[in-house]
């Protein structure tokens, strides 16, 4: 069960008073590096890119959430957090009240168990990411990716589209630890017409 089937079962919450939910267009700045939000994010339909900015103050997106992940600043690092989140499509968001998130994730058996699955399969994704930089060859690491991402969702507006062909060549690189040069070169050689079957939007 998702949290907030859970939460809406429940009689013990009212999720009127401590969550709110609204659509956001595709590009859409939900929270920038060092701003003051007071909620945590949920995706229900959409996605939503997360990253932080590089030494040149460049764009550095490091994952991609699709619906049922939760996002934001739990206030756990002491000032250390500084990301941005954007939507990459018309998205809808479920926004909790910060201590009203915390408290059910920390108190809560139910809320507590999904929270772990999430953050636990949220580290999984990153740390095979990581490992595929280092472990694969450029090739056989973008082929990874791309296969990753290769995946409908559902927009706001209940279109479906591939999440893959919403990301730019840069946000492939920053996943990939590579180039946007490097990428438009490994995709040329690339045959993806025998080893990964695109997924189109219908």
């Amino acid at each position: 069960m998702e949290l907030y089937d859970y939460l809406n079962q429940s009689s013990a919450y009212d999720l009127k008073a401590v969550m709110k939910e609204y659509t956001v267009p595709k590009g859409h700045s939900i929270y920038t590096p060092g701003a003051s939000t007071h909620y945590m994010y949920e995706v229900v339909s959409g996605a939503v890119k997360l990253g932080s900015y590089g030494n040149q103050t460049q764009k550095v997106t490091y994952d991609i959430l699709p619906p049922s992940f939760t996002f934001g600043n739990l206030r756990y690092l002491d000032g250390q957090f500084f990301e941005y989140a954007e939507s990459i499509m018309p998205t809808t968001l479920r926004a909790y009240q910060l201590d009203f998130f915390k408290r059910i994730i920390e108190e809560d058996p139910v809320a507590s168990a999904w929270f772990n699955r999430k953050v636990v399969r949220r580290w999984c994704i990153a740390e095979t990411r990581l490992f595929k930089i280092r472990g694969l060859d450029k090739k056989e690491n973008l082929k990874s990716i791309i296969t990753e991402l290769n995946t409908v969702v559902k927009d706001a507006y209940g279109r479906t589209r591939n999440l893959l062909s919403e990301l730019s060549m840069q946000d492939l690189g920053d996943l990939s630890g590579m180039t946007r040069q490097t990428v438009s070169t490994q995709l040329k050689q690339l045959d993806l017409g025998k080893s990964i079957i695109l997924k189109k939007a219908l």
